[in-house]
């Protein structure tokens, strides 16, 4: 029996089907039916049941499913406690929603660690749900995701069951962001028929009516005729840069950025109703973890001074280990 093998019944069973577990680990589907077929095999008994609808955990499955948790979770623990404290150095993996801000202040936190220090920081930029398949996985350390305040209840229970540490980092009110020579730069404040004529940059893995609900009002609809999808964050700010006249959704975090000798800057828009909170997540497991828990707290502290709407003391006070985290 090997962890990979218990790591793909975990991905199967969270993903529904060979398929889309295949998708999510970014593995061959074959390789994994093959590493499933010889477990089962090897412990005498059937995992899943092969259903047109998908796999389906049989009942001892179930309770297999429990124990494969419990070891994968140690296992990866286990590994990144050693790894993380190492004497020679830190190591690091950090996943997190795309935005300046928080790239940022990880830089600020790189620059001032000891210059003799080794470090091996990963950074990876995504969306919400592929930034906790990360920590999920265990490729990750640290996760930062960006949710809707008024569904930030439901995330809490759900990273709960997934046994996940949870820390408010920043919330605002999505904004407006664009470059200083755009046409709407210098006014207080936008209508969203105002920047509908411009050309909208837009996260290629963001479901958009999805996104405006969630994100800007749950009665939006957009009638913007030109986006631009990117996937990748650095091509997204060339293409806002040389873009004319473009704009894309951000946290008001953003503004401020120096970029081709030009600055971004975010405008109101009295429109957006909905209030957006980043948290950070971790394992349960791994929030003591010596490097994890002093990146974390750093963070939090860089945040306190950022153009907030909502005051971070207010967010998931039913969050276990929040009272921790506010007497911190």
């Amino acid at each position: 029996m090997k962890l990979q093998q218990l790591e793909y019944v975990i991905a199967i069973a969270q993903a529904g089907s060979i398929t889309a577990a295949a998708k999510n680990l970014y593995q061959a589907q074959p390789n994994i039916s093959i590493a499933l077929k010889e477990l089962e095999s090897e412990i005498g008994m059937q995992i899943f049941w092969r259903t047109p609808n998908g796999m389906v955990l049989t009942p001892e499955g179930e309770d297999f499913l429990v124990r494969a948790k419990d070891i994968v979770e140690s296992m990866h623990s286990l590994e990144a406690d050693y790894t993380n404290r190492a004497e020679d150095g830190i190591s690091l993996r950090i996943s997190a929603v795309r935005s300046g801000y928080i790239s940022g202040i990880i830089g600020e936190w790189i620059n001032e660690l000891d210059k003799d220090e080794k470090l091996s920081l990963h950074f990876f930029e995504t969306s919400t749900n592929k930034v906790i398949d990360e920590v999920n996985s265990g490729r990750a350390d640290i996760g930062i995701i960006r949710v809707p305040l008024n569904q930030y209840e439901v995330y809490e229970e759900q990273m709960g069951n997934r046994r996940f540490y949870m820390r408010p980092l920043a919330a605002f009110v999505m904004q407006p962001v664009m470059f200083s020579d755009h046409p709407l730069a210098g006014r207080s404040e936008v209508t969203i028929e105002e920047l509908e004529i411009y050309p909208e940059i837009v996260h290629a893995d963001d479901e958009m009516q999805l996104f405006e609900r969630n994100h800007i009002d749950k009665e939006y609809e957009s009638n913007n005729l030109k986006r631009i999808f990117v996937q990748d964050n650095g091509s997204k700010m060339i293409l806002l840069n040389t873009v004319k006249n473009s704009y894309m959704w951000a946290s008001p975090s953003s503004k401020g950025m120096p970029q081709g000798g030009k600055s971004i800057v975010s405008v109101k828009c009295g429109e957006v109703t909905i209030k957006t909170v980043d948290v950070m997540i971790c394992k349960k497991s791994n929030e003591n973890n010596r490097t994890v828990k002093i990146c974390m707290d750093y963070l939090a502290e860089k945040c306190v001074g950022l153009p907030c709407s909502v005051p971070i003391g207010d967010i998931g006070k039913n969050t276990e280990h929040q009272n921790d985290a506010e007497n911190e």
